[in-house]
């Protein structure tokens, strides 16, 4: 009894915020609302087949695709890259690691807003483009600039989380492994961490999955 107890709240918990909300999603999933109230209609896979059906839903996939794999190659590329520098405890290496964490600490709206007025068409640090090649660059009206802006502004976020999960696999890799590499023969490439903690991290990401 004391262990149903003290894991009861626990399991309140989770039913209240995560069971609970699911199903009633799963219910609503299958169910049709009146716009102006009334009881909701029994309306079986038909939701599923309408949202299929629109060329706008997949349209909506592809470049919701488009963006999480451009972010991610970025932000990836660019935190294992930082990542490399501060492992080779390059000077001043302990302020970098420092610093190259502070954009995760920003907060989502004040990203956007700031990346808004960064790469504003008129006013903005990128406005310079526009002077030379008169209406080159503006997101408020080309979609190509938009997907480009956030893009950029999600990859700039989110490097710095990638960069912690990359050091930390750089720095489990035993020194001593390094140093038999270079006694092989071993290219400084091939011994300079970026294989293999890429290798261990990508591994704790498909294993988290």
């Amino acid at each position: 009894w004391l262990a149903v107890l003290l894991i009861a709240p626990q399991i309140f918990l989770i039913f209240t915020f995560f069971y609970w909300p699911a199903g009633e999603a799963l219910y609503w999933a299958f169910t049709l609302e009146p716009p102006f109230g009334g009881e909701m209609q029994w309306v079986g896979w038909q939701n599923f087949i309408t949202v299929f059906e629109d060329p706008l839903y997949w349209n909506s996939v592809r470049r919701s695709l488009i963006f999480a794999l451009c972010s991610a190659s970025i932000a990836m590329g660019i935190g294992l890259l930082l990542a490399l520098f501060v492992d080779r405890e390059l000077p001043g290496y302990r302020v970098y690691r420092f610093m190259y964490f502070w954009p995760y600490a920003v907060a989502a709206p004040a990203v956007g807003l700031a990346f808004r007025f960064i790469f504003a068409p008129d006013a903005g640090f990128i406005s310079a483009i526009n002077q030379w090649f008169p209406d080159l660059w503006n997101p408020a009206l080309d979609g190509f600039d938009a997907m480009i802006l956030i893009v950029v502004a999600n990859a700039w976020s989110m490097v710095a989380y990638n960069f912690i999960f990359f050091l930390a696999g750089l720095q489990s890799i035993p020194r001593s492994l390094i140093e038999a590499g270079a006694m092989d023969g071993a290219g400084r490439f091939v011994r300079g961490d970026a294989i293999a903690g890429l290798v261990i991290v990508l591994a704790n990401i498909v294993g988290g999955f």
